[in-house]
């Protein structure tokens, strides 16, 4: 494997870990930039700061921490491996609910049409086996309770993946 793959193979890594563990992506982006502008002893400071100060993402700090310390020598292979984890954080984010989302989309949008307004938008949020949907229409005018029961039974008789997950319908 080519040097590049590795350091793109542990960006990937590190920025799963940043969005497992609550690291948000302003904390990796502000180590990003340290990194690009000053030494690697006063990163490695500023990231023994944020784990004494108690911040979401611990393991993530831990882990760049450690990366910091394996390419101390080689701060442009540590600055690539940054640039990975931010350029990489967002889609590791929406990650659990893609498959949810294609699954669902098709289904939600035949039910909004159905009842005659004009779906535009699903977003889906998952935390454990608890699933928020928010759906956006246009010129929506009827009852949000009565579309979001309609889509809720439509998803649970089409998705089995849905089946044993407390689902949340929010009709905006």
């Amino acid at each position: 494997m080519t040097e590049e793959k590795e350091l793109k193979k542990e960006g990937e890594e590190l920025a799963k870990l940043a969005v497992e563990s609550g690291m948000g992506i302003k904390q990796l982006r502000t180590i990003y930039k340290l990194v690009r502008t000053k030494p690697i002893a006063f990163v490695q400071a500023f990231i023994q700061n944020q784990i004494g100060r108690g911040v979401l993402g611990l393991a993530a700090f831990i882990k760049t921490l450690e990366l910091s310390q394996k390419y101390e020598n080689d701060k442009g292979a540590f600055e690539k491996i940054l640039m990975c984890a931010v350029m990489l954080y967002a889609y590791f984010k929406v990650a659990p609910t893609m498959n949810f989302r294609m699954a669902c989309e098709g289904v939600v949008k035949d039910v909004v049409n159905r009842q005659g307004f004009v779906f535009e938008d699903l977003e889906i949020r998952s935390a454990g086996k608890r699933i928020d949907m928010q759906v956006k229409t246009k010129h929506f005018h009827g009852n949000p309770k009565a579309l979001a029961m309609e889509i809720e039974k439509a998803l649970k008789s089409k998705v089995p993946e849905l089946g044993d997950v407390f689902l949340r319908i929010w009709i905006e």
